[in-house]
Order: structure tokens, then C-alpha cells, then sequence
């Protein structure tokens, strides 16, 4: 079953590669099949972390991988708590950027334009924020960490220095964001780059966890706020 793991790796930025496009006309059509997207989006997302479950439960106590191998250990050191400070502090900043973008009507114009590329997936009413936020958000901030900075980077320790862990994990963890261009894939890679230094340095998947669905959740609350915020919740909205 580890070979399935290592075929998502590999192949699912191709699968990404070779339907995003579709996947953007087909929202761009029909508006509310956005929703659906978020579905496959976060199934596609828990699947391979279900089944690294089970290749770590099938094979048992003694087992060349276990939770602790992939970041599954709670530390409470000053490391730790340093690191839960700074993503509480990054938190509170981003919170008092978006009061502040509410405000600023031209910066949200200026975001509307930079953002336009993937504007296509960005939620545009509540009932798909809510989504984005509790569903997309959390999800990638959860398997994203587990797969690529727990186990990728332990699988890849056991033939490759940490450097070279680090590194390829990090373009591992770029690629599937193909869908947003070339220079984003860069930008994702840049940023796993740096959670897998913060995981290197906690020994714990806790902090990078917390900060992955921290920037998640900014990204898309900003999105709504430039895309969406000026669209009146309909009833069917606000009674779900």
C-alpha cells in the first residue's frame, strides 16, 4: 500500500495538471458547482492520509514507521511554545490586516487584480466561504502537513540527507498547485521550504499544522472579503 502513497506524490500533480482547466470552466459556467469542487478537493486531500493510517496500523508495534516518525508527538518545549506564540501573534496580524482591507477600498481593488488568476476557485458567498475555511482550509492544513512535511520527509531521510528531505519534499509540495501557474508552484514550494525548517526545528507536527490552516484561512477570508463580502447572504445561507 506505501506504493499508493508514493503514486499520489508522483501523480497527483499531473491529475491536477491535466483537469484544472476543466475543473475552471466548469465553475466558471455554473457558479454553485464551486461547492462540489471543495468536496473532491478535501476528499482527495484525507484519502492518502487514510491510507498512510493504514499502512501504519497494518504493520504493527516494531514497525519501521509509526506515528512518532511522522511528526505525531506533542512537545511542549520552549521551541514549541515559541513557535505557538508566533503563529498566535501572525493570527492577530492577519486579523487586523483584513479589518484594515475592509476600509481600503482601492488595495481591494488592487487585490481583486492580483487575485484574479484563481478567482475561479476563491469562495463568493458564505455557504462556500464556510467551505473554504472549515473544509478546504483545515483539511489542507492537517493531510498537507502530515503527508508531506511527517511522512514525505521521513521516507525521503531514510536514503537522502536532510537537506535533500527538505528540498524535495518542498517541490513535492509545490507542484500540485500547478493549477495556479508556474510561479505559484515556486511560491508553495518556497513556503514548504520554510515549515519544513519550523518542523525540523519542533520535532512536532503541532506548529506547522496550526500555521499551514492559519495561512489557508487568511488567503481565504481575503478572497471573500475582495470577491464576496458585498454579496447579500441569501436565506438558504444563513439557515445552513
Amino acid at each position: 500500500m506505501e506504493y499508493l502513497l508514493w503514486a499520489y506524490f508522483l501523480l497527483y500533480p499531473v491529475y491536477i495538471y491535466f483537469t484544472s482547466q476543466a475543473d475552471k470552466r466548469l465553475v466558471l459556467s455554473n457558479p454553485k458547482k464551486r461547492i462540489g469542487l471543495y468536496v473532491s478537493t478535501i476528499v482527495m486531500l484525507w484519502l492518502p492520509v487514510l491510507l498512510l493510517m493504514l499502512v501504519i496500523f497494518q504493520s504493527g508495534a516494531g514497525s519501521r514507521l509509526d506515528l512518532n516518525d511522522i511528526g505525531f508527538v506533542f512537545k511542549w518545549d520552549w521551541v514549541n511554545q515559541l513557535g505557538f506564540l508566533l503563529v498566535l501573534l501572525l493570527a492577530g496580524y492577519f486579523y487586523y490586516s483584513l479589518q484594515q482591507l475592509k476600509k481600503k477600498d482601492e488595495e481591494q481593488q488592487t487585490l481583486k487584480t492580483q487575485m484574479a488568476y484563481i478567482q475561479w476557485f476563491l469562495p463568493a458567498n458564505l455557504k462556500e466561504y464556510r467551505w473554504f475555511m472549515y473544509g478546504v482550509s483545515i483539511s489542507a492544513g492537517i493531510c498537507e502537513e502530515i503527508l508531506f512535511r511527517g511522512y514525505l520527509m521521513h521516507a525521503l531521510g531514510d536514503d537522502l540527507p536532510t537537506y535533500g528531505a527538505v528540498i524535495i519534499s518542498s517541490i513535492l509540495f509545490g507542484l500540485p498547485h500547478i493549477y495556479q501557474g508556474p510561479i505559484h508552484v515556486i511560491r508553495t514550494a518556497v513556503l514548504g521550504l520554510i515549515i519544513a525548517l519550523i518542523y525540523l526545528a519542533t520535532g512536532s507536527l503541532l506548529v506547522p499544522v496550526l500555521l499551514h490552516i492559519v495561512v489557508d484561512m487568511y488567503g481565504g477570508a481575503m478572497a471573500y472579503l475582495v470577491f464576496g463580502a458585498h454579496l447579500k447572504p441569501s436565506c438558504s445561507e444563513n439557515s445552513n
